[in-house]
């Protein structure tokens, strides 16, 4: 109780000083008091226009792809060793990087969603579409489903680090851009970047989505927001910090103060492409309907076949915390499982604290977000994984790093070694998800 519950003060007390700050950037005066003056201090560790070239963009795609290359063959040495049976070929360990959920979206490449039926239930429709139709049409050329889905899962990996470090470039520096591409590549399950998995494509989407909003781009935005929303629930959310950055920088609430409401109506038509995100969503739910005449038969499905509801984060917590230290499961299962998640969310949320005064609110209201929402899972079986996908997390770390070297060195070796623990313990079959 007293973990979870530490878990929602810092949270929480995070979110207020988030809305006192940002709403102080989208032009609320406050008193000059001590408490606002430091809530609302400005950094100078935001920068931008920093020039990158496509020479360096390219550096930055191949260094990635030997990485992914390299983690593939040496998994490959570690299966051999710790697994007992027979030499492996090729083919076959392709598809030893399809465990859990990855048989299910290669079945939907293959087959669509009304091929399986159990009891007269169409469960694959519980997955989103855009990873398995990318992994189809790959298979046209590649011959093989496995083949495919890694394929597009590593080069989704390789372009969403060229577009993180143009990202984080913008708004830090090039410096704090590779870190975070080395930090996010060697996160303890960052290896599910390289599996049969929407991981890497939700990266590439998600941090697309970011770069076109900070351009402000945002019909681009838009179109790259629908996409995420197809590629997983949460996608049709990022609409939310398209409006923070556009409410941030815009400063409408001042506009009104001035009565430039003639400025105000052409900033806010501008901004109307955003409204694309739900889209994806709306497809998706088009596709429940079209197979089975509910378009929200999909969340009947989580609750009854997967056992997955959504309830309040603190909740979540505290059942962790009681599976971790109860003992009553496996110890496999503990420190596979559950031990990796009890670390990780106080570690999230103190992250989120430190973010709200050292980036931007974009990033910020972001990683609010996503923790609730993934963290609200009843049975949250994957919850390292999708923390994982906290992007924001990477760069806010990279910059304290740079502020404090003597840490990089000791953080990255941490993560490096868990990394391999972890990937190792999913090539060999263990309950890694």
């Amino acid at each position: 109780m007293i973990y979870s519950t530490i878990i929602c003060i810092i949270f929480f007390a995070a979110l207020i000083m988030w809305l006192i700050r940002f709403l102080g950037e989208a032009g609320v005066t406050y008193p000059g008091n001590k408490a606002f003056a430091f809530i609302t201090k400005k950094h100078n560790t935001l920068r931008n226009n920093v020039s990158i070239t496509r020479r360096e963009c390219l550096n930055i795609f191949i260094i990635a792809l030997a990485f992914r290359i390299a983690v593939f063959l040496l998994s490959w040495l570690a299966k051999g060793i710790f697994s007992e049976g027979e030499a492996i070929s090729f083919l076959d360990y392709c598809k030893s990087w399809s465990l859990w959920d990855g048989p299910h979206y290669l079945e939907i490449a293959q087959y669509g969603y009304a091929h399986k039926i159990e009891n007269g239930n169409f469960y694959m429709l519980v997955f989103f579409p855009l990873y398995p139709f990318i992994v189809k049409i790959f298979s046209v050329i590649f011959r093989s489903y496995a083949v495919s889905a890694l394929i597009v899962s590593t080069l989704s990996y390789c372009a969403g680090c060229v577009v993180t470090y143009k990202l984080v470039a913008m708004d830090y520096s090039k410096s704090i851009a590779r870190t975070s591409i080395v930090l996010l590549s060697i996160a303890p399950f960052a290896f599910f970047y390289g599996s049969v998995m929407t991981e890497s494509l939700f990266f590439l989407l998600i941090i697309s989505t970011f770069y076109a909003i900070r351009r402000h781009n945002w019909l681009l935005a838009g179109l790259l927001g629908m996409l995420s929303a197809l590629t997983r629930s949460f996608g049709i959310l990022m609409i939310i910090p398209a409006t923070i950055e556009w409410v941030q920088t815009e400063r409408p609430i001042a506009l009104m103060r001035n009565n430039e409401w003639h400025t105000l109506v052409k900033r806010f038509i501008r901004v109307l492409p955003i409204l694309i995100m739900p889209v994806g969503t709306l497809i998706y739910l088009f596709i429940n309907y079209r197979t089975t005449g509910d378009p929200f038969i999909f969340a009947q499905y989580q609750s009854e076949h997967w056992s997955q509801n959504l309830q309040f984060f603190g909740r979540t917590a505290h059942m962790l915390w009681d599976r971790t230290m109860s003992f009553n499961d496996s110890w496999s299962h503990i420190a596979s499982m559950f031990m990796p998640e009890v670390i990780a969310l106080p570690i999230f949320v103190l992250l989120i604290l430190y973010s709200v005064r050292r980036t931007r609110s974009v990033y910020t209201v972001f990683m609010f977000i996503y923790f609730a929402f993934n963290a609200a899972a009843s049975w949250p079986l994957s919850l390292s994984r999708y923390l994982a996908c906290m992007f924001p997390v990477y760069w806010v770390i990279a910059e304290f790093t740079d502020r404090h070297k003597y840490i990089e060195s000791p953080l990255i070796a941490t993560s490096a070694v868990a990394f391999g623990i972890y990937l190792t313990g999913y090539i060999t079959v263990h309950s890694i998800m």
